[in-house]
């Protein structure tokens, strides 16, 4: 057992999470990119130009660390998928908020108006 994994298992702390699991609960909607390695075997193709991949993994930045956990390639479809679905409610969140903040300041040109007509006809007689 590698000092990591043994020290994991001392303290009882919890395994790794899933990258689906992360994908759909993580705070920040992180990026799902692919890319393409060299070994560095002296004999293998990749030193040609075809390269051993594609892999897959989730980006994001925590604070100041930049975080990254693999995804099994089996597991990619339905992260892209949760990815997509997230953004598109973060979007939704975004426009809900846009149109009320709109009709929030549409409230206030009005309020305005009618308090500078009450005191204008407060002023006539």
């Amino acid at each position: 057992m590698s000092p990591h994994g043994e020290k994991r298992f001392l303290t009882a702390a919890e395994p790794a999470r899933a990258a689906t699991e992360i994908a759909k609960s993580l705070y920040k909607i992180p990026a799902l990119l692919s890319f393409w390695t060299r070994c560095g075997k002296p004999r293998c193709r990749c030193r040609e130009g075809h390269l051993h991949g594609p892999y897959h993994a989730l980006h994001w930045r925590d604070g100041a660390i930049q975080r990254r956990r693999y995804v099994r390639a089996s597991d990619v479809p339905a992260v892209r998928a949760m990815l997509e679905k997230r953004r598109t409610e973060r979007n939704l969140q975004r426009l809900a908020f846009a149109l009320s903040l709109h009709s929030c300041r549409g409230l206030d040109r009005l309020v305005a108006e009618v308090e500078a007509r009450l005191r204008a006809e407060g002023e006539d007689p």
